[in-house]
């Protein structure tokens, strides 16, 4: 067997093309590092306006490269629900404690009805980014907060755990 040892791939005028670490890893802009991918049914019910963590979303990433952009997706099974007209919810991206898009609003997700209860389901997508910045392992989880939560307001990640929801982070070479 031969082996191919080299640090830098370069383009004939002299620009690199790719780089490979020295603990092997394989870096060339625009292209996708490594991809992590989490379904989860933890039913989670966000009764209160302040942000919680969204049960079974947490999960542990480790860059490979602190030059990274980190992409980040989530599909989440939500009920909203409130024995009064209007409710809704937020759901945002956590790394290492911290909301990285919050949106500083409660209704990213609003049913407004003009009389009777509010009882509905929908799966929201979302996606944001961030940089890796180190190659420290990150933390990354889903929060989430209720609009309305008189007239027993509440929003439920994965009803009764009968819905799947997901986070996917891929690690994109800059």
């Amino acid at each position: 067997m031969s082996n191919l040892l080299v640090q830098n791939i370069k383009h004939t005028n002299g620009t690199t093309a790719a780089t490979i670490s020295s603990g092997g890893a394989f870096s060339s802009p625009g292209h996708v590092v490594q991809t992590t991918f989490q379904k989860f049914t933890t039913n989670t019910s966000l009764s209160s306006t302040s942000d919680a963590d969204v049960g079974g979303s947490s999960l542990t990433f480790t860059p490979k490269f602190a030059s990274s952009l980190l992409l980040l997706s989530c599909s989440v099974s939500i009920n909203i629900y409130r024995s009064n007209i209007n409710n809704g919810c937020t759901i945002n991206f956590n790394v290492d404690g911290s909301n990285i898009d919050n949106t500083g609003a409660d209704y990213e997700l609003l049913d407004s009805v003009p009389s009777g209860n509010t009882n509905v389901y929908v799966r929201m997508n979302k996606e944001s980014s961030v940089n890796a910045t180190n190659t420290n392992a990150k933390t990354i989880k889903l929060t989430g907060r209720v609009y309305q939560t008189g007239s027993s307001g509440v929003a439920v990640v994965n009803s009764s755990s009968y819905f799947t929801s997901s986070i996917r982070i891929q690690e994109i070479a800059q």
